[in-house]
């Protein structure tokens, strides 16, 4: 498959039928709850327009964005399911957020007027969840309060509530008492009287409590992390073929024969032990290539394991492979498999000391994504 109409040197592949498969997968494992897939933040790297297309084409019930633009972005794209913004919506955005049919969150009597007002002007009804803090300490409204904005929201005239939601701050790992705890938080609310005399779409489970917490699916979850591949530690057996979808590759771009005792990169960072090959990769932290794997990430060539030495550029970096045989154009995997070898995405945030979602989301569009089923 070509990479584009001008090709790049390095590129981003998406298997989008690991893809779907994954949710898939997910889907018979939430049994009859709703499946909402969080798509914010360029698809956490993977594409925003591809993976909303793919998903919905896979069978998800919503799509979850982080703010207005996202949500333009999927609806311009011909996106029919529903979409959630779950980031806080500003008093200039509310009259698009209506006419582009996106449902999004209350969590405040104040943002519950400015919507009403504006409403009220063009003489529209929306679509809106409330979010409840359950102790995230972030956004939404306290949990002793959210029963009187419910109220408010209904006098107004204007709301439809379809949902009402929280989010957890420790969902990573089964048996977590704060998670325990904000799913029992949740739950004490949603089964009063006023939040069940109406159908509300209850949701709280992130890709953790998906994959951990049963009892928190309720009506709907919003995996992100589990449905791109990443969670693997300590998952259910029905989960077990979950796979990541994301692959990073380049190819090599030149080759040098470096004495003993010389620097590599900028400030010198690596000097090497003795004559060796160094090869170059077009690839750096302006592509989102995070500089702190400087002297410490690894790339696969031909099957093998090298190391990068020195600090990487922002355009390129270098690779010493010893004296094995490299050659100009040889592909270059960053994160993928290729051989037997594998790097993942872990690997990678476990060197940059972050988290999956954090190195996904840094790779920006320069680098061009090449979608395959």
């Amino acid at each position: 498959m070509p990479l584009s109409k001008y090709p790049h040197p390095s590129w981003i592949e998406i298997d989008l039928h690991q893809f779907k498969k994954n949710v898939a997968i997910i889907k018979r494992f939430i049994g009859s709850s709703l499946l909402c897939l969080p798509v914010k933040a360029n698809a956490y790297g993977h594409g925003l327009l591809p993976i909303g297309q793919a998903a919905e084409a896979a069978g998800v019930d919503y799509l979850g964005v982080a703010h207005l633009q996202e949500g333009i972005t999927l609806r311009k794209g011909n996106i029919k399911v529903p979409i959630l913004v779950l980031g806080a919506i500003h008093e200039d955005q509310i009259r698009d957020l209506i006419g582009f049919n996106l449902e999004f969150t209350i969590s405040s009597k104040y943002k519950a007027d400015l919507v009403a007002r504006a409403c009220h002007e063009i003489g529209a009804k929306c679509l809106v969840h409330l979010e409840v803090d359950t102790g995230m300490q972030r956004t939404g409204v306290r949990t002793s309060t959210a029963p009187d904005l419910i109220k408010h929201l209904r006098e107004l005239g204007c709301f439809e509530v379809v949902g009402v939601y929280s989010h957890l701050a420790k969902a990573t790992h089964p048996g977590e008492p704060v998670t325990i705890k904000q799913i029992n938080n949740f739950k004490n609310l949603t089964q009063q009287p006023l939040f069940q005399e109406r159908k509300m779409l209850c949701h709280l489970a992130n890709s953790g409590a998906t994959a951990y917490f049963p009892e928190s699916h309720l009506d709907m979850v919003r995996p992100s992390l589990l449905a791109f591949g990443y969670l693997s530690e300590h998952l259910p057996e029905a989960l077990k073929e979950i796979a990541p979808c994301f692959s990073l590759k380049s190819k090599v771009s030149y080759f040098k024969v470096v004495e003993q005792g010389e620097g590599i990169s900028y400030g010198h960072s690596y000097v090497t032990l003795k004559r060796t090959r160094i090869v170059t990769v077009p690839i750096g932290y302006g592509d989102g290539y995070r500089r702190a794997l400087s002297n410490k990430g690894s790339v696969l060539i031909r099957g093998r394991r090298f190391p990068i030495v020195g600090t990487i550029c922002m355009d390129q970096f270098m690779v010493d492979v010893g004296s094995n045989e490299v050659y100009v154009g040889d592909e270059v995997v960053l994160i993928g498999k290729q051989g037997d070898e594998e790097i993942t995405v872990e690997e990678i945030a476990h060197l940059c000391e972050t988290i999956p979602y954090e190195v996904l989301c840094f790779f920006n569009e320069r680098i061009p994504r090449v979608y395959s089923e």
